[in-house]
C-alpha cells in the first residue's frame, strides 16, 4: 500500500512539473500575424497604416510607422521579448518624427501579452515596468488586402 502511494504521489509530481514546463513553453507563434498598432505609449498613432508582423520562423519582426518599412530580428522566451535595433529607415519622410517615435518605442518592449475580448485580439508591448508601450489589433485577411 505505501508502495503504491509512493508511485501514485510521484506520478502526480511529475504530471504537474510537465504541466508547468509546457505552459511555460515560448509561444511565439501567438505573435505571428499582421498587427495594426493603435498607440504608442498610450497615444493614438497618427497614422492609421501603422502596423507590424512578427514571423515565427525567421525570428523577423517588420513595422512600417507611415513611411519606411523596418525590420528587425527578435527573440521570446516565456513572454520576455527583445526587440534587435531596426533597420531599412533609409529616406526622409514629411512624418518622420512619427516614426522616430514609433521605432523608438520598440526599444523599450520587454514582454507582450495577447488580449481576446469582446473588442477583438489585441497584442500589448509592454517595458520593464509593465507599461503597454504599443497596442495593436490583429487583422484579419480582408483588413490586410485594403491597405
Amino acid at each position: 500500500m505505501k508502495k503504491l502511494k509512493l508511485i501514485l504521489a510521484t506520478l502526480t509530481a511529475l504530471l504537474m512539473v510537465s504541466a508547468c514546463a509546457i505552459a511555460d513553453k515560448p509561444n511565439t507563434r501567438y505573435l505571428s500575424g499582421n498587427w495594426q498598432i493603435r498607440t504608442l505609449n498610450g497615444e493614438p498613432t497618427p497614422d492609421t497604416s501603422a502596423r507590424i508582423r512578427f514571423d515565427p520562423n525567421t525570428h523577423q519582426y517588420y513595422a512600417f510607422f507611415g513611411c519606411n518599412h523596418i525590420q528587425g530580428n527578435y527573440r521570446d522566451f516565456r513572454h520576455t521579448l527583445h526587440l534587435s535595433q531596426p533597420f531599412g529607415i533609409d529616406k526622409m519622410c514629411a512624418n518622420i518624427e512619427d516614426e522616430r517615435t514609433g521605432t523608438g518605442t520598440l526599444g523599450f518592449v520587454n514582454s507582450w501579452r495577447i488580449i481576446n475580448d469582446t473588442t477583438g485580439v489585441r497584442l500589448q508591448l509592454l517595458d520593464k515596468q509593465h507599461y503597454v508601450r504599443v497596442e495593436a489589433r490583429l487583422l484579419k485577411d480582408a483588413d490586410i488586402e485594403q491597405h
